[in-house]
């Protein structure tokens, strides 16, 4: 697969996870709130998201599993669009 279909494949993940769960910034940002209120640990959108593709990466890591290396491109895409 060469890396275009990738990415086309990304965005067709990101179109399927915004249907199912809303827009993806906003949703980083509701988690960021709830981690501040929770555990009094303060991160912008663009570190959460460093932290969503370093679980990712971890689960890779252990077990190859596609699906892991396409979020991980899109928090990194999230990361860069909340600057």
């Amino acid at each position: 697969m060469n890396y275009i279909s990738i990415l086309e494949q990304c965005i067709e993940t990101a179109k399927e996870r915004q249907e199912q769960y809303g827009e993806a910034q906003e949703s980083v940002q509701l988690a960021c709130d709830i981690l501040e209120k929770t555990f009094n640990i303060k991160l912008s959108i663009k570190e959460f998201c460093y932290v969503l593709v370093a679980l990712k990466l971890s689960r890779e890591h252990n077990k190859h599993k596609e699906d892991n290396i396409l979020d991980a491109i899109n928090y990194l895409a999230i990361s860069l669009n909340s600057e």
